[in-house]
This record gives structure tokens, sequence and C-alpha cells, in this order.
């Protein structure tokens, strides 16, 4: 019920990106063809295809970006939208959208694609999905203001619950949701907080009892339970009268004190479970970051093969042993894999290690040491650029690891972990995070910790690309390298 008014807000803006599209389009091929011939003489020289030729084109793009827009949850809005943010959230779609419809363009030998008419076209569909967005939020907040498509709802229970809903609402009328009154529930709701909520404007009618009454004489779209999860079950009795009148059910209780899970309603077949998660759930935006992981690591170990020849030669010519480090790591949700490296120390390291326990200088479960005499010259130059780490390309390809995430640890090192430490697990690791961008080797194991727990807290597509951006730059500083 309370969803309602924001679908159809993001119908509207779903329905306002498809007019953008075809306008924008066709705005960036009448410039294309007309305009910018005039402006710059040198594509006067070049042919412009017909208009249907361009239709797989427009397509693509297309897909591309509603895809991308879905995935930064720009169908998931509210009408409060501010102007900033709606362009912002554009911005970063239109990036995105270009440089995977470049990349879809080279795979598909779209020839014919112009960079400065896919730009554009990008450009026009911001301008235009930004202005419609905004108009859009503008109207539906003025109709909310003026009570159209309101949603009436009571409140049962006066308690802080009932108070920090009831204040919500009313500092939101874009919402589209207001409170017809609340009923204090006897031998909980005290005169106190009876007091309070009538101070805040919110109409006192009567006891809990008196529901049944107002269903029949009031119009009311849905009643708001605001109790505790002990005395859920003695409002059973009005639970099913108000499903016998059809009127919506919804409950406030504050079952656990979760602090970092989100909840999320699911269904097993005809059973409703309540999901407490603390990891990401946009799936749609996990398949895409999981297609980009594919192709990039594909593509990685296709290009990258001649460097990857020549750090196997310089290994194998340096030093005896093995090309390739292959260990043991705790994967997702503790699924252990082949973590495979570049070898970057000598033969027997894992026997001397114990013999170095006195040099370790990290702190918590991890073993390092800055001047390893393990490592071998070989080693440490692959390890001042983490080139050790490119074999690790082969992970992500078969799906042990990610791109970006956090780096997955040795069983030795998680059999030491506190339980929060444990909660790294939960997202699938990765060659690079924010550790990486952050420090590296310089970070004490806490602050290594509580960064890969702020990654999977605020997780998206483009928190991966501005980490897979900052990467190359911290790594060609050294900074922080091991």
């Amino acid at each position: 019920m309370l969803k309602a008014y924001r679908y159809q807000f993001n119908i509207v803006c779903a329905l306002s990106d498809l007019a953008a599209l075809a306008a924008a389009f066709l705005s960036a091929y009448l410039l294309r063809r007309d305009v910018l011939p005039i402006l710059i003489s040198a594509l006067a020289q070049r042919p412009v295809f017909p208009l249907g030729d361009y239709l797989p084109v427009f397509l693509l793009s297309s897909l591309v970006i509603l895809g991308c827009l879905y995935a930064l949850k720009g169908y998931a809005l509210s009408p409060s939208l501010p102007l900033t943010s709606a362009f912002l959230l554009n911005a970063r779609a239109m990036v995105t959208a270009f440089l995977v419809t470049l990349a879809l363009a080279y795979l598909l030998k779209l020839t014919f694609l112009s960079r400065l008419f896919l730009v554009s076209f990008l450009l026009l569909f911001m301008a235009l999905s930004t202005s419609l967005r905004y108009a859009a939020a503008l109207w539906f907040r003025r109709a909310a203001q003026k009570g159209r498509y309101v949603k009436r709802v009571l409140l049962v229970g006066a308690g802080p619950q009932a108070r920090i809903l009831a204040r919500r609402i009313q500092e939101r009328p874009e919402l589209g949701v207001q409170v017809r009154g609340f009923l204090s529930v006897p031998g909980v709701d005290s005169v106190e907080d009876v007091s309070q909520m009538t101070g805040f404007g919110i109409q006192n009618l009567g006891e809990v009892t008196a529901l049944p009454a107002l269903l029949e004489a009031e119009v009311v779209d849905g009643v708001i339970f605001c109790v505790t999860a002990g005395s859920l079950g003695a409002f059973e009795d009005l639970f099913l009268m108000c499903e016998d009148q059809g009127v919506d059910t919804l409950v406030a209780a504050n079952l656990f004190p979760h602090l970092v899970a989100q909840v999320h309603l699911e269904r097993l077949e005809e059973l409703p479970l309540l999901r407490f998660t603390t990891i990401p759930h946009n799936y749609i935006a996990l398949f895409l970051k999981r297609t980009l992981d594919l192709a990039a690591s594909a593509l990685g170990l296709l290009v990258l093969s001649p460097l990857l020849v020549v750090v196997a030669a310089l290994i194998k010519a340096t030093s005896r042993g093995p090309v390739l480090f292959s260990q043991e790591r705790v994967g997702l949700h503790g699924r252990r894999f082949m973590c495979h490296k570049f070898r970057t120390m000598v033969q027997n390291a894992e026997e001397l290690k114990a013999h170095l326990t006195h040099l370790n200088e990290a702190d918590g479960p991890v073993f390092k040491i800055r001047q390893d005499p393990r490592v071998t010259p070989v080693g440490r130059f692959l390890r001042k650029f983490s080139l050790d780490e490119l074999p690790q390309l082969w992970n992500v390809l078969v799906g042990d690891m990610s791109l970006v995430g956090p780096r997955p640890p040795i069983p030795s090192e998680v059999d030491k972990y506190a339980r929060w430490q444990r909660r790294r697990l939960s997202m699938r690791p990765g060659i690079t995070c924010l550790w990486q961008i952050s420090g590296r080797s310089e970070l004490d194991f806490d602050t290594w910790m509580r960064l890969d727990l702020q990654y999977i807290d605020h997780w998206s597509l483009t928190l991966d690309f501005v980490i897979l951006a900052k990467t190359l730059p911290a790594v060609l500083s050294t900074r922080g390298a091991a």
C-alpha cells in the first residue's frame, strides 16, 4: 500500500525515459546529419547512413541505458527526488552506458557507430530524462499536497515507534500517506504517550477496541500496528478482521535490534519468510557485476597473455620451483578454493615461515614482513606493482573471485577472526577493494577489516568502478606495497 504511490511515480519515470530515448536518438541523428557538418567541415566528408540503419544501435544503447538506470536504482525513487539527485543519477548511468555500449559495439563489429553520435545521444537523453523526471516529481508532490491519491491510515499504538512514524509521515506529504488518527492500547500506552501523540496534531480516536467501528464508519486504506514484538499475538483477531474487510495491515514492530541488517519479505512456495540480510540484494546489479567480471577477466587474460608469459619465464629462469603459487583460500560464506598467484618466494617459503614468526609486523591473524627474506628479487618487483596478482584473473573467470571485493583470507586467518570480522566472507572475494586504494600494507588489521565491511554495506556498481579507477594509480605509485 505505502509503495503504490512510489510505484506509480517510477512507472511514469520509465515511460518518460522511453519517450526521451526516442526523442534524443532522433535529435542526435538530425544533429549529425544536418547541423554538425555545417559547424565541423571534416564531418561533411563522412557519409551519414539512413535512419533505419541505426535501429540496431538504438535498440542496443537503449537496453544498456535502461539496464544501467535500473542497476543504479533509477526506478526505485521517491517523488521527493531533488533535481541534483536526478542529474547525478543520470550522469552516472550515462558514463556507464557509454563504456558498455562502446564495448558491445566493438564486440558486435558495429563499425559505423560514431563516438560523437553516441555522446550526442547520451547527453540529449540525460537532459531530457532529468527534466522529465523532475517535472514528474513536482507533479506528484503537488498532487499529494492537494490530497489526490492519498492513502488514509490508522495507527494502533502511541509509543515511541508510533510517534516516529507519525512525525515522518507528517514531514513528508509527498509520500501520499495521511494519518487519520491513532488508537491507544490499554495497559501499554501511558497518558504521556497519548498526550505526545495529540501534541503532534494526530487525532485521538479512542482505544484499540474502537477499531471495528472505525473501519465501518471511516475511509481507511490501511492500519499500522505500532506495537512490541511480544504483543503481536494479542492483535490476531484484529488482523483477521482487517483481512476480511480488505483493509491493508502493516506492522511496525521492532522484532530484533538489528543495526546493519535489512529486512525483506520472501516466500518459500506458500510460506512467508522474513529475511534479515547484511549483503547487497540488488540482483540485477549483482548480475551485471558478474557479467563485467566475466568479460573483463577473459579480455584481461587474452590481452595480458604476452606479459604473463614473460613473467612466467623470468620466475622460472631466476629461481627453482613452480611458476604459480596456488594456496587454499576462503571465499563466499566459507567456500574453499585454490587461489593462484605468481610465485614470489623461494620454493620452501612455508617451511621457513615457522622460523620467522617473531619478525611478524602485522597485527591480528595476518602474517606479514616488510623485508621478507623469503621473497626473491623478481618476486619483490612483482609485488611492488602487484603483478603477482594477475593469475587471479582466472579465479575471477571461473567464479571463485570478483574483480572488486574483500581479499580472500587463508583458513588459518579465518579461524582467528572475531565474530564481526567473519561478515567480510558474506561477499565474493576480489582482487582489489577499498584497502588497495587506502594504503594497502600500511593499514592495521582492524582498519582493513572495517574497510571491507564498509565496502559490503555501501556496495554499488558505481563504487566498483571508482575502486577500479583508483586501483591503477595506487599500484603504480607503489604506496603501501608489501
